[in-house]
C-alpha cells in the first residue's frame, strides 16, 4: 500500500506495540500498512487493486472487515473514536465533599 512506516504519535505517543490495545502482530500490521491504509480511507489515494477497493468499501461500512489489515484497521478507528473508561479502586470522597458513609461516633448516643 504505501513504503512508509505509520505512526500516530497523537493517540499513541509510546507507539503501538507499548499500547496494549494491539497484538504485536496488530501493532506490526499497523507501522507497515497504516499509511496505505490511511491515505484510501481518507480519499487521499485512490484505490489501484481490488483488495483495496474492497478496504475503502469496509471504511465505509459498506461489507464487514474480513482481511487481517481490515480488521486491524477497523480496531484503530475504534481504539482512536470511542471513548475509554477507566476504572480505579480507591476510597474517594463523595463529590459533596462529604464522605460516604457515617461518621458519627456511635458512642456519643
Amino acid at each position: 500500500m504505501s513504503g512508509k512506516k505509520f505512526f500516530d504519535d497523537l493517540n499513541y505517543p509510546r507507539g503501538f506495540q507499548r499500547s496494549g490495545d494491539f497484538t504485536i502482530t496488530e501493532a506490526n500490521v499497523l507501522t507497515d500498512k497504516g499509511m496505505g491504509m490511511h491515505l484510501l480511507a481518507s480519499g487521499q489515494r485512490e484505490p489501484m487493486t481490488s483488495d483495496e477497493q474492497r478496504f475503502v468499501s469496509v471504511c465505509r461500512g459498506e461489507v464487514p472487515a474480513s482481511s487481517v489489515e481490515e480488521k486491524v484497521w477497523m480496531k484503530y478507528l475504534n481504539r482512536i473514536t470511542q471513548r475509554r473508561h477507566i476504572y480505579t479502586i480507591c476510597d474517594a470522597p463523595a463529590r459533596n465533599g462529604t464522605p460516604d458513609f457515617d461518621t458519627s461516633d456511635s458512642s456519643d448516643e
